[in-house]
């Protein structure tokens, strides 16, 4: 398009050019013949005209104006405009932060737990099993790897979070009916112990700001009398009374009973409070 619309430039620069000499010499012609009268006809100027190509020159079939070239475009099936659509509401938080808790009967009567809530990382929760009650700190990614003796057949498990969730579990485990456990359970500074008793096993964590702890023991078929429960003496637990509870699971069925023991003067620093025969409903303590 450039290479012929510079030709038509070109060539109209030509034909002016020669127009110009025609011009030239008929007006050279016109002077040489002066000195003959001629008469002089008043006419009209004429009305200018735009220039144009003479018809008879070779480049009058080119128009120096470009032509608009008008190609034809298929229109593609647009679909039609769509409705506007309402926002999709947020997940509910259960659904983005699911808490799973799962169970299974484990060796030796025990009850091996696992927690996935990875939207509660590094929180304290309760765990609740046939009476026990007892504190952990989840890791990290929001999990928890624990095992507990399990107190009755059933197995049944409770773990509450810090914002109330709470979630369940079911492992049965029948061998629970043919054992004997003794448990005492405790809450803050406070610490009890069966003593000598290499068998116990101690359960809960201090996390938060109520930590709750526990051990556990489990009595010899051939063992009529269950261990005593003892405590030290501290400079958080002289002068005053340390509270507990205690838990016996015998065929299957769980009893439970206040523990209370009257802790003497902090002079006593470093001794041992014991209560003897501790089942529930005894009330024996001893002073060393």
């Amino acid at each position: 398009m450039d290479r012929k619309r510079s030709l038509v430039m070109a060539g109209g620069t030509v034909l002016l050019a020669l127009g110009a000499g025609q011009y030239m010499q008929s007006g050279t012609a016109e002077s040489s013949a002066a000195m003959v009268p001629i008469p002089r006809v008043e006419t009209a100027p004429p009305t200018p005209q735009p220039l144009r190509l003479a018809a008879a020159t070779p480049l009058a079939a080119h128009d120096p104006r470009p032509e608009a070239v008008v190609t034809p475009v298929a229109l593609a099936d647009e679909p039609p405009p769509s409705l506007p659509q309402a926002e999709p509401k947020p997940a509910p938080l259960a659904d983005l932060c699911p808490v799973t808790l799962d169970a299974f009967a484990a060796a030796d009567a025990m009850l091996s737990i696992s927690l996935s809530a990875s939207c509660h990382s590094n929180q304290t929760v309760v765990l609740q099993h046939a009476g026990l009650t007892v504190t952990y700190q989840t890791t990290a990614t929001g999990a928890l790897f624990v095992d507990i003796p399990a107190l009755d057949p059933a197995g049944a498990l409770t773990l509450r979070l810090p914002d109330g969730t709470e979630a369940q579990a079911t492992a049965p485990v029948p061998e629970v009916a043919t054992l004997r456990r003794l448990v005492v359970q405790w809450i803050a500074g406070d610490r009890f112990a069966f003593r000598d008793d290499d068998t116990q096993i101690l359960l809960g964590t201090l996390s938060g700001p109520v930590p709750m702890q526990a051990q556990v023991v489990t009595l010899s078929p051939d063992q009529p009398v269950a261990p005593a429960i003892e405590a030290e003496v501290t400079r958080e637990t002289c002068g005053r009374e340390m509270l507990g509870e205690v838990l016996y699971s015998a065929a299957g069925t769980v009893t439970r009973a206040d523990l209370s023991l009257a802790m003497p003067d902090c002079d006593g620093i470093g001794g041992f409070v014991a209560l003897n025969n501790p089942v529930p409903d005894t009330k024996l303590a001893a002073k060393e």
